[in-house]
């Protein structure tokens, strides 16, 4: 805590009591007393102020101000004991919402501001007429609703205001916060204000009062919430000023009948008028942070679904109609998806994967999987195909549990499809010959094998071994030897019929794997493959020649496995090398149990 603080506090309320009892109304209270709101927002917004020298600053500058107007002592002391009790019980209502509700942005903050109000103003109108009562007024009942009515307009006019003042320092806070924010759009209701009060003051009567509801309520519908506490301030200095210097122009029967009921309803008046234009805006507050959140956030999603997704797609089940929405459109908020038949959707998917994709869908209705997830071919414009990937999920549900509603997202994976392909084609194929390898080798013998299980389809291995290539190795070099397992490799898959299936296995090692074969065919189709691969070779300025051992195994005759089929055809290979042969020959294959 600082001397700052206290001399604030001590000038502030001193300044404050001043200006209210210049306003005197019925003595003795003043029409408007901004003291004890101003100081209730005051305290609020620092802990640091609350400190003991600061009370004793507004205790000293309250009976300052009493005792320099004249009232006597006991008067004053009365006096401040019923401000300290209302200021006291401001802070205790407002105190739990504090800092959140500093900017009265929320209704609920308008509201608890609402209650502060009338329970301090009660507080101190309970006070005051116990000290009155003491002096030797008995009319407890009446002090206290005069207090009341009186204090609760002024509370209202000032309090908002305090709780919304810019923390920057006065002018220059004020100034700069409403000239860069609020001015241009205040100046309609303050000329408004202007020409509702002359309007007011040239025709009088009880119902000036409403003719000033219509710059505040455009306040409240236009700026922000500062600038209506403002505005709703001036309104109720205003009408306390009119009824000072006696501009209401009221009957003057009635306020001789009954002075004190038209004051005091009038204050109550200004004080629901004060309160429920800082309410409006409030709610309108909240209504454009929420429109700007929501903006925010769709912004946000048109974003997202902009970097890792092409649209989104929403199934009606029941109807079985389905719309979807590109990111494009869905940045733009525009309403181009409609309904259509899902069928309409499936039909434009490409033929191979149209059956998979609603056997996908049907299973997660069926409540077979958790999500719904596939990839499929999708067709462009100019009559290509790109690759998409669908997600979705159930997320409305009958009473039954049945699905009503999906919804998901769909992108284009054409570029991931495209690498992945790519390395299937490099972890299932020959980097030198561009033949399939072993492991693919491996994964259609596994293929063949099943089919076979499943439907009876055989299924012939046949394994090559090159002869005399080392050779050719050693007497021109690898790179030439390279040339000719390329030129060999092509006369492979040339020498075979559609269903057969080329590999190199490894160094001079090739395979086939195809249809099932008669006995006849396989050693025609041996002998084919080995005339075209002893076919010379050019290399260099020369030829050479490479010859072929052959052998092969069928499946399910020689073998129902993987390992049985490769040692049956390897036996025959062996066979066919020991007879030194450039044509295939079919030995005695071993038995099971031996192979």
């Amino acid at each position: 805590m600082q001397i700052r603080e206290v001399v604030e506090a001590t000038v502030l309320t001193f300044v404050l009591a001043m200006l209210g009892i210049a306003t005197k109304g019925l003595e003795p209270l003043a029409l408007f007393w901004p003291a004890n709101g101003v100081l209730i927002g005051w305290f609020l917004r620092s802990p640091a102020r609350r400190h003991p020298l600061c009370w004793v600053g507004v205790i000293v500058a309250f009976v300052a101000a009493d005792l320099s107007y004249g009232r006597g002592i006991e008067l004053a002391l009365v006096l401040l004991l019923s401000n300290l009790a209302e200021i006291v019980a401001g802070l205790l209502v407002l105190s739990p919402m504090w800092p959140e509700g500093r900017d009265l942005d929320h209704p609920a903050a308008v509201l608890r501001v609402g209650v502060a109000c009338i329970v301090s103003a009660l507080a101190g109108g309970i006070v005051s007429a116990l000290g009155f009562g003491l002096l030797g007024d008995s009319s407890i009942l009446l002090n206290t609703a005069t207090w009341w009515m009186s204090e609760i307009a002024s509370l209202a006019a000032a309090l908002p205001v305090a709780l919304t003042l810019p923390s920057r320092p006065w002018p220059a806070g004020w100034v700069s916060r409403l000239t860069r924010e609020e001015l241009p759009e205040l100046a309609g209701p303050v000329m408004l204000l202007v020409l509702m009060a002359a309007l007011g003051i040239a025709t009088g009567g009880i119902g000036t009062t409403g003719y000033l509801l219509l710059p505040l309520i455009w306040s409240a519908m236009r700026v922000g919430i500062f600038a209506t506490t403002v505005m709703a301030a001036l309104v109720g200095l205003w009408i306390f000023a009119a009824l000072g210097l006696g501009l209401d122009r009221l009957p003057s029967q009635t306020v001789a009948e009954d002075p004190l009921r038209i004051l005091l309803s009038t204050r109550l008046s200004v004080a629901l008028i004060s309160l429920a234009a800082v309410l409006v805006a409030s709610i309108m507050s909240t209504r454009r942070r929420i429109e700007q959140r929501l903006a925010e956030s769709e912004r946000r999603l048109a974003l997202a679904f902009e970097g890792t997704t092409d649209g989104i797609w929403d199934l009606d089940v029941p109807s079985r109609r389905m719309s979807a929405l590109d990111s494009i459109s869905l940045a733009e908020r525009t309403d181009a998806a409609q309904r259509r038949p899902l069928d309409e959707y499936l039909r434009r998917i490409h033929p191979e994967d149209r059956e998979r994709v609603a056997v996908v869908l049907e299973e997660h209705l069926a409540g077979q999987s958790p999500d719904c997830v596939v990839e499929y071919r999708w067709p462009t414009p100019d009559g290509g195909w790109i690759w998409q990937l669908a997600r979705g999920r159930t997320v409305e549900r009958d009473e039954a549990g049945r699905p009503l509603r999906l919804v998901g997202s769909f992108m284009d994976v054409s570029a991931r499809k495209a690498l992945e392909q790519k390395i299937e084609y490099m972890a299932n194929h020959d980097a030198l010959t561009g033949l399939a390898n072993r492991h693919a080798l491996d994964a259609a013998l596994r293929d063949r094998i099943a089919a076979w299980r499943r439907r009876s389809a055989g299924a012939v291995l046949m394994v090559i071994d090159l002869d005399g290539f080392k050779a050719v190795n050693d007497g021109h070099g690898h790179l030439a030897g390279d040339a000719v397992l390329r030129a060999l490799a092509q006369r492979l898959a040339g020498a075979l019929p559609d269903g057969m299936t080329p590999v190199r296995t490894g160094g001079d090692e090739f395979a086939v794997i195809g249809d099932e074969l008669g006995a006849g065919e396989v050693e025609a189709l041996a002998a084919r493959i080995g005339a075209a691969l002893a076919a010379p070779i050019p290399v260099g300025t020369g030829t050479v020649s490479v010859g072929a051992s052959i052998g092969w195994a069928f499946l399910p005759r020689d073998a129902e496995d993987e390992h049985g089929l490769a040692a049956v055809a390897d036996a025959r290979l062996y066979a066919a090398k020991q007879q030194l042969r450039q044509r295939s020959v079919e030995p005695e294959p071993p038995s099971r149990a031996s192979a």
